[in-house]
């Protein structure tokens, strides 16, 4: 009993703590900086940005599913813990929405960390209006993260027939994240597990000054990004779908094939 009422103060401390530092741009950008640093990569947004604009421009209703500490603005934050602050506490499985109220939802290396990948897809997409839109971005060569709830990876291809078999038609893909940010991360990985000898808080304190270190391979995205054959080698993808089925998938890196329905 005391064990559990010790971890509940560390997770309520630890709420306050964020949604203070949240309240300070300054502080929340330092502390981003201290806890992420170059870890998140270049990757590709433009797809991403593109259908955040016209959804503001449009004024549809946005939820962003698995919000972590990433809140977005003028999207309902949607997360399972209320320890990351999310303006409602939800399960993917059982959204605590009525079917059919979105226009949008954007899910970003979140799928991952759930069991059943296609009934996640399946439910989650029931909130969506017809001709919505669901925006995810997967991950395909990325070393396992989030302690015991990483589950999955995928090809392209992979990820779109699972999209499919969950009723729902893939309007777009490409790649998210490139060839040199997959590297980057398996380099730091498999050298902080082979300096740190089996020791586990010694690992993880050599990722985190790894990244620091390797930061510049990153760079290198700025052309792999946009070769060919990145999808090959690439770190994650994003999948553009829809409750309605109306296009074939394009090659990655390919262009929108339908407008968003208002």
């Amino acid at each position: 009993m005391a064990a559990r009422e010790k971890s509940g103060l560390a997770t309520r401390l630890y709420a306050r703590a964020r949604t203070f530092a949240r309240q300070h741009r300054a502080l929340y950008a330092v502390v981003r900086l201290i806890k992420y640093g170059p870890f998140i990569g270049l990757r590709n947004q433009k797809k991403r940005r593109s259908l955040i604009k016209e959804a503001r421009r449009c004024g549809w209703r946005a939820l962003y599913l698995g919000s972590g500490g990433r809140r977005q603005l003028a999207m309902i934050n949607l997360d399972i813990t209320p320890v990351t602050g999310p303006d409602v506490v939800g399960d993917g499985y059982r959204l605590p929405f009525r079917d059919g109220t979105f226009d949008a939802i954007f899910c970003e290396y979140v799928i991952e960390h759930v069991s059943d990948p296609e009934r996640f897809l399946l439910s989650a997409s029931r909130a969506l209006k017809p001709g919505g839109i669901f925006y995810l971005e997967v991950p395909f060569l990325q070393p396992t993260h989030g302690g015991d709830f990483d589950f999955t990876r995928w090809t392209l291809a992979g990820f779109t027939n699972a999209v499919q078999r969950a009723g729902l038609g893939v309007l777009e893909t490409g790649v998210n994240s490139g060839p040199a940010f997959a590297m980057f991360w398996i380099l730091r990985e498999w050298t902080a597990l082979l300096l740190s000898f089996g020791i586990s808080g010694l690992r993880e304190v050599l990722s985190y000054l790894l990244g620091w270190l390797l930061a510049p391979l990153m760079v290198l995205d700025l052309i792999m990004l946009h070769l060919p054959s990145a999808g090959k080698l690439a770190s994650g993808y994003y999948v553009v779908a829809s409750p309605r089925s109306l296009e074939a998938p394009s090659e990655p890196g390919g262009e929108s094939v339908r407008p968003m329905a208002s």
